[in-house]
């Protein structure tokens, strides 16, 4: 009986569960596109007929993925959307999220970013739902800045939004320390000059 079997019998997570983690484990680190079923099969001691029961496909299965991803970033955003925190701090809050992201070990990237790249259809519904969620981001930037009583609240969190990607993609060749180091200052250096509101 191989290791992964064995393991998968004293694993109390679901099947589906497994497989999910391990896909999402192996699609980050390796990408989606080079990552084949048989492989996140293996790494989650599944069958492929589990996998299929669970997700009609690969696609589905990485759809999947990227709403548990969305979920988990709604949810930390809560915390910066916390009346206990003053309005004009939560633009640097939000922004410092994805500071804190670059600084995690084993960051090589935002997952919706990297998904993008790889399903260039628009119409994809791998797509639709990276691209709903980036577009979300930005709205709620738009709605922080306008609390926070910036005077061109849409300029100012697209500005905010541009710094966050670009550190992100800048982070393979400028590492991810170096990245974060940037994105913080230039995120302070903006909201100095931004003439936020008292409130």
């Amino acid at each position: 009986m191989s290791d992964a079997i064995t393991a998968a019998r004293s694993d109390q997570r679901s099947a589906a569960q497994r497989v999910r983690d391990a896909a999402k484990e192996l699609f980050y680190r390796q990408g989606i596109r080079a990552t084949g079923v048989d492989e996140v099969c293996r790494a989650a001691g599944a069958t492929k007929m589990s996998l299929y029961r669970a997700y009609p496909s690969k696609d589905a299965l990485v759809e999947a993925i990227l709403r548990e991803d969305c979920a988990v970033h709604d949810c930390a955003a809560g915390g910066v959307l916390d009346p206990a925190l003053p309005a004009r701090d939560r633009p640097r809050a939000y922004v410092m999220m994805a500071v804190d992201a670059l600084r995690t070990p084993g960051f090589r990237g935002c997952p919706l970013a990297m998904a993008i790249v790889e399903f260039p259809d628009p119409d994809h519904p791998v797509r639709l739902v990276a691209d709903a969620q980036k577009r979300e981001i930005r709205e709620r930037l738009h709605r922080i800045c306008a609390e926070a009583g910036a005077k061109a609240p849409e300029a100012l969190g697209d500005g905010l939004l541009l710094l966050a990607e670009g550190a992100f993609a800048s982070a393979p060749f400028l590492g991810n320390a170096e990245a974060a180091r940037i994105l913080e200052s230039a995120v302070d250096t903006m909201l100095e000059h931004a003439d936020l509101g008292s409130r």
